[in-house]
């Protein structure tokens, strides 16, 4: 596709998708899956059950996807 002045204007509002960095993530524990919310292995000392203290834009996402879906 092009890059040109159209297609700028087009991609003008999206923004690019940037996941959070491995050492940078804490994500939200799963019970005893030893996964996140958002399905990654994580470590006990990167994993919380506090989503204010979430840093994980995957488990963030994952959560608003669950929610928008309503109850099943």
């Amino acid at each position: 596709m092009s890059a040109g002045p159209i297609a700028q204007d087009r991609r003008a509002h999206t923004v690019a998708f940037s996941s959070t960095a491995d050492n940078a993530r804490v994500c939200v524990r799963v019970k005893d899956t030893g996964r996140g919310y958002c399905g990654r292995k994580t470590t006990p000392a990167k994993s919380t059950s506090e989503w204010g203290a979430v840093s994980c834009s995957d488990c963030e996402a994952a959560r608003r996807a669950d929610l928008a879906a309503g109850p099943r």
